[in-house]
């Protein structure tokens, strides 16, 4: 992806809170993707923590990745973690986490996660 100026400050710089915003994205697309759910219709996810630690400064039109990767995986929850990179110099811009719980909404409590949902989590 490329940064974008209405994603940076006065200072010239990626805001912090675009890195959420990039987090969020860089989660979604890793579970569908990885076909975890198969759509955004009924998603059975509650984002319960998230974090990022600033490694570098990100400009606007840096090129960077954002890898993903399963880090735990508990009973109803798992933890995700992401690293961004500068795409040219391969540098560690950022790292991050979210732990995210599967939710029944209609009972509005968490819930075990499924045994097929597990089976491609634990892929990772």
């Amino acid at each position: 992806m490329v940064t974008r100026y209405c994603e940076s400050d006065a200072l010239g710089h990626i805001n912090s809170v675009s890195y959420f915003i990039y987090l969020e994205q860089a989660r979604v697309e890793f579970l569908l993707d990885n076909e975890i759910v198969p759509n955004l219709n009924n998603w059975p996810f509650v984002l319960v923590s998230t974090h990022c630690d600033y490694k570098q400064q990100i400009y606007v039109n840096d090129r960077i990745i954002i890898t993903s990767s399963l880090k735990e995986i508990g009973r109803s929850s798992f933890t995700l973690s992401h690293e961004f990179i500068h795409q040219d110099r391969e540098e560690l811009l950022a790292y991050g986490e979210a732990v995210i719980v599967h939710f029944d909404f209609e009972k509005q409590k968490s819930s075990p996660i499924p045994d097929e949902m597990r089976y491609i989590l634990e892929k990772f």
